[in-house]
């Protein structure tokens, strides 16, 4: 059995044609959002999607098309309610999909496509309890219980990185304040860095990003703190606290086998990462971590296609 997944990302849409009984991808493509003020309209975006299938499938071999989306959805109606990434508010999205690629075609909130690719393909594979968290330019998470993918009862299981760690906190790109997105995702800490080293705080981190505080992002900053530089030890402390606090609650409400994490962030800064672990060792409640590991992402931007298409697939469990 075939079926074609779909990742919608920041930067890019991929695509792939995937024998979903072995994961196998068949045929793939990657396209650019293009560079003009239409480029990310849904109507671009569904017309980019509409060319990408049919260019990897050409003989219309796919039972469905699974649509990774990074959005917060309304259920299974297909509405995108918001969409930072985008810019989108309100958008009835899946009637214009169908238009391009037919009637079997549906949007799944893009960490949950990647938390059920990890789960049947990927670094859970074998384990029915996993929950699937990504820490890159937003934060996102993912459920799989019993085998299914958890979406709740309007698709929004998962929203870890919308979970309030500060009140009242720092402005987040849905509109609320406080969200754990606001204080880790890589945007968030880059913007947060620059603004306070225009304010008056010292950092290595502008040295290591040659001299530019315009340059400053969450690599420079690792590796400063690593290095012991005050400014950027004492910010990592503070989002490796609320990270390692808002992992251990999830892992301490849902109690899954495996803990999967992977994101930019996640991958690119080894010593927020380091601490962050830490910190959730030692807040999660202890006989959650009985039989409990920590693993890495094994199928790297292949994971939200694949789970998308099985999903739609309905392999081995997914909801079409």
């Amino acid at each position: 059995m075939r079926a074609v997944g779909v990742d919608l990302g920041a930067t890019n849409a991929r695509a792939a044609l995937v024998d979903v009984e072995t994961g196998k991808i068949v045929a793939e493509t990657k396209t650019p959002w293009p560079d003009t003020a239409s480029g990310r309209s849904p109507e671009t975006v569904a017309s980019l999607v509409g060319e990408a299938v049919r260019t990897i499938d050409p003989k219309k071999e796919r039972s469905g098309v699974g649509i990774g989306f990074a959005g917060m959805l309304r259920g299974w109606s297909g509405v995108v309610v918001i969409a930072p990434n985008f810019g989108w508010r309100e958008v009835d999205f899946r009637p214009m999909l169908r238009a391009q690629v037919g009637e079997s075609c549906e949007v799944y909130n893009d960490l949950n496509a990647i938390a059920y690719g990890e789960a049947v393909y990927g670094g859970a594979r074998g384990f029915d309890d996993v929950v699937c968290v990504y820490v890159g330019t937003g934060v996102g998470g993912g459920i799989v219980a019993n085998g299914r993918l958890y979406a709740g009862s309007t698709h929004l299981a998962g929203e870890i990185g919308h979970t309030k760690v500060v009140p009242a906190g720092r402005l987040c790109g849905c509109g609320m304040r406080g969200c754990l997105e606001a204080y880790t995702s890589g945007r968030n800490i880059q913007k947060r860095a620059q603004e306070e080293l225009r304010e008056g705080e010292r950092s290595l981190a502008v040295e290591l990003a040659g001299g530019s505080i315009d340059d400053v992002h969450a690599g420079v900053l690792d590796e400063a703190a690593r290095r012991g530089d005050v400014y950027a030890g004492r910010l990592w402390e503070e989002v490796s606290t609320l990270l390692g606090m808002a992992l251990a609650n999830i892992v301490t409400t849902l109690n899954p086998s495996r803990l999967v994490m992977g994101g930019g962030v996640w991958n690119g800064a080894p010593e927020l990462r380091r601490r962050s672990i830490a910190r959730l060792l030692e807040l999660v409640n202890q006989p959650s971590r009985e039989g409990f590991e920590v693993v890495d992402t094994t199928l790297g931007d292949t994971a939200g296609m694949l789970g998308a298409a099985a999903l739609i697939a309905g392999w081995p469990g997914g909801k079409k």
